[in-house]
């Protein structure tokens, strides 16, 4: 793998892992409170968007050196920024951006439109300039209301702090991981995250949407040159469904 290839491995929710060169990268993996193990993934970095169940399972990557609070990082050659934010119930969480090669991967995670006014008063110049550098994002749909519907009303920002050439939806199982392996009684919940990930992907239109059958992606330079939404279809094989416990259908968490 050169500098302008990055590897981008799915693990379900918002855990990615993200390979450039020699380094791996983990992103936000989460504990088995969502009904999921993830079990053990071997990194050199591990970065938690916050210490909730499901961004912040640093047991997952022992050995990893670990960023979860704001801040400005220089880690063997990469840069890391840490942007104080809040989810909408007005909890902490911190939006990643990491800079590898040609890439500025920014991770949004849970940050909160209705948090928006005071993240816009605490952001710093230079703060939105990194932002504005992101030429690959994690977003995760955001709905008024806690409760997924039928049909939401979608009120996502990141695109106010940044234009990526490529999105990847999170905060989701794949449909067909859920109808292999959750019981037919608690499927419907697990299910109804995926209606507001695609309701995401058709408003962000000016985006063409490409299906990865598989849980990685392998990202070139040259792919930056154009708009797109990568959304995996399937997740790590080590990732296996061990009991249900939490409703897929609150997105407060």
């Amino acid at each position: 793998m050169d500098e302008n290839t990055l590897n981008i491995s799915w693990y379900g929710r918002c855990c990615f892992l993200v390979n450039h060169k020699k380094i791996s990268i983990l992103i936000d993996p989460y504990d088995a409170y969502c009904g999921v193990d993830i079990g053990s993934i071997e990194a050199d970095i591990l970065v938690s968007s916050s210490t909730w169940h499901d961004h912040g399972h640093i047991g997952a990557s022992p050995k990893a050196h670990i960023y979860s609070y704001p801040g400005e990082y220089e880690h063997n050659g990469i840069s890391i920024t840490g942007i104080e934010a809040k989810e909408d119930r007005g909890t902490p969480t911190v939006i990643f951006n990491i800079k590898v090669g040609p890439f500025s991967i920014t991770n949004y995670a849970d940050f909160g439109p209705l948090q928006k006014n005071e993240f816009d008063e605490n952001l710093t110049p230079k703060q939105k300039v990194v932002l504005e550098s992101t030429n690959i994002a994690f977003i995760r749909p955001s709905i008024a209301g806690d409760k997924i519907q039928k049909v939401n009303k979608h009120n996502e920002i990141a695109l106010d702090y940044c234009n990526p050439s490529i999105i990847f939806p999170e905060h989701y199982f794949p449909t067909s991981f859920i109808n292999q392996h959750v019981p037919d009684n608690l499927r419907q919940d697990f299910l109804l995250p995926n209606t507001v990930v695609d309701e995401m992907i058709r408003n962000f239109n000016q985006y063409s949407l490409k299906e990865i059958n598989d849980n990685h992606v392998t990202i070139n330079k040259a792919d930056l040159g154009s708009k797109k939404i990568y959304k995996f279809l399937s997740i790590h094989s080590q990732v296996k469904y061990k009991n249900y416990v939490h409703t897929g259908s609150n997105l407060s968490t």
